[in-house]
């Protein structure tokens, strides 16, 4: 780092994507666990059902693989390694990170056809927006519009009425996407992508604290659980793996604290519209005044 800047990583985008997929596998073992194993052990659930959540990220990473190759190898006529095509951008981490964020009760039609249309005209288009936030609301409003019941509790979750406290939330059982539930795991891998420098932990940990404040005096007017509004609905593993897309946040340290303040701050605002969408309008939001938000920044002289 140099005057406040951060020198943008010279490793590959294949390094980067692999250290953050791999630290992605205990989240998507455990969405395996809850939304299919336990279903099917308890008979709430087919065998088709058995395996659907792992098809969710299957399905979503081939879709980022296939596209970046079709890509380049038809319109960027590419003629150097095969993996460096299929890692030619982060596509193929932001299909496994929507198929993590999206809903066991998603029609997989539907999530297929959204996650390769929008990422395939992405490549034409230089980004501006965070794709992954632009999909994943894409998806929940076609979905919600085709299904009015449409929901983030499995069957199970459905059948039962819970009181869930503090540490269900933290060992996954709140509502959420189907690999994106777990806080303790998804704080592990926090710092797993933090220890390996893969990860913008300043937007994160900005974005948690600027939402907890907010959720947490609200919680104290309303007396409603901290827990049911700040670890449910993808909050914390948008954070931690959606805010910090590398192409569309902040990357100057002031700018990477002041675009994730900003993130929990508007996730707040946006609670009271849609839950689940908030998150993802938050930082879709943000993502567009990103290079704003640190052109700022660097005028502020913020000392480190």
């Amino acid at each position: 780092m140099k005057n406040n800047v951060y020198v943008r990583s010279r490793r590959s985008i294949k390094n980067i994507s692999l250290v953050r997929i791999s630290l992605l596998v205990p989240l998507i073992v455990y969405g395996f666990y809850k939304n299919g194993i336990y279903l099917y052990q308890h008979q709430y659930t087919n065998l088709f059902g058995l395996f659907k959540p792992f098809i969710f990220v299957l399905i979503g990473g081939s879709i980022g693989m296939f596209v970046n190759i079709i890509y380049e190898y038809i319109f960027n006529k590419h003629k150097g390694k095969f993996i460096e095509a299929v890692f030619s951008t982060f596509h193929v981490e932001y299909g496994l990170l929507l198929g993590c964020v999206t809903s066991i009760n998603t029609n997989i039609a539907i999530f297929s056809a959204v996650v390769f249309v929008i990422l395939f005209i992405s490549k034409f288009i230089k980004n501006r927006i965070n794709i992954m936030a632009l999909i994943f609301i894409a998806i929940y409003l076609i979905q919600v519009y085709l299904t009015k019941d449409y929901s983030y509790l499995n069957a199970y979750d459905t059948s039962r009425a819970f009181s869930l406290d503090f540490m269900d939330y933290m060992i996954g059982r709140g509502a959420g996407g189907i690999s994106a539930t777990h806080i303790i795991l998804i704080i592990i891998s926090m710092l797993g992508i933090s220890i390996s420098n893969n990860n913008k932990v300043n937007i994160t940990i900005s974005a948690i604290v600027s939402a907890a404040l907010c959720f947490g005096t609200y919680s104290i007017i309303t007396k409603e659980p901290i827990g049911a509004l700040l670890l449910t609905n993808n909050i914390i593993f948008a954070y931690t793996y959606i805010a910090t897309d590398y192409v569309t946040s902040s990357y100057t340290l002031n700018g990477e604290i002041i675009f994730g303040v900003l993130v929990g701050a508007v996730t707040f605002g946006f609670y009271f519209v849609n839950p689940i969408l908030a998150p993802f309008l938050a930082i879709l939001v943000v993502s567009l005044f990103n290079n704003l938000i640190d052109r700022i920044a660097n005028k502020l002289n913020i000392k480190e």
